[in-house]
């Protein structure tokens, strides 16, 4: 089984949900609680209560919760300024080794994500595990609900992708095209919304250590790739998780 593991590219898809699916398996406790449930209603007016929470919690931050908004915005900005640079070492250090090895990752932010996630959902069905089938169903409404907050700052934002070659700071806001959707990064955002939300419902060191550094992988392939700045990376980041931390956090009460 081992071998078989390593056959191939430790980045194959396949390899990673069945490394997502043992961890599950061996870390996570039963919930017989909640049913847990995809065709379930109940499930679905808590995904809009979630996602209604999450949208409009800014207006209920105190002061504290808007200075780390601040913060994050200063961050954000300082980064900018270092974008072109960031991206031009960048650039300069690609390889063919380098572009197959992102060619294996970034999938891990899109539907190589929503493959492991179902597969892990379906083997909570098939194995009558509800917490395997929490955490599935936890992520992927991190996922989609993170996935509302980064498309629409795509389109306020209407920051040109680094490949356009029109500069970091042009801006086209309320712009639908691809190319001029980079701020925030959705696959850095559904990386960290899945790696956050399953350290909230694992308390195990070698769990937090593969989903971030999965999702950290997946932010600096976008780089890579010419497909987002270090800024758009980086508020991506941070959208994921707090969105992540947010959904598990809301249903511990």
């Amino acid at each position: 089984m081992i071998i078989y593991f390593f056959q191939g590219g430790l980045f194959r898809k396949e390899n990673i949900v069945f490394c997502i699916l043992i961890i599950c398996l061996t870390t996570f406790q039963s919930d017989s609680i909640h049913a847990w449930d995809i065709n379930s209603l109940d499930y679905w007016k808590g995904v809009y209560s979630d996602g209604r929470y999450v949208l409009f919690s800014p207006f209920e931050w105190d002061r504290g919760d808007w200075l780390r908004c601040g913060f994050i915005l200063g961050a954000t900005g300082g980064l900018m300024c270092q974008d072109e640079g960031i991206q031009d070492w960048f650039q300069r250090q690609r390889s063919s080794t380098s572009n197959r090895i992102s060619l294996r990752i970034e999938p891990l932010g899109s539907e190589g994500a929503l493959i492991a996630l179902g597969a892990t959902y379906l083997s909570g069905c098939l194995l009558h595990k509800t917490a395997l089938k929490r955490v599935a169903l936890l992520c992927g409404e991190s996922v989609l609900i993170s996935g509302v907050v980064v498309s629409a700052l795509k389109i306020l934002m209407g920051r040109a992708r680094p490949y356009t070659n029109e500069g970091t700071y042009s801006y086209c806001p309320f712009n639908i095209r691809a190319s001029h959707q980079s701020l925030p990064s959705g696959h850095t955002s559904t990386a960290f919304a899945i790696a956050s939300c399953l350290t909230e419902e694992c308390d195990n060191t070698l769990v937090d250590i593969i989903s971030y550094g999965t999702a950290i992988m997946v932010g600096l392939s976008m780089i890579h790739d010419n497909k987002h700045w270090a800024s758009d990376v980086f508020l991506g980041s941070i959208i994921g998780i707090g969105v992540g931390k947010t959904i598990s956090k809301l249903h511990k009460k």
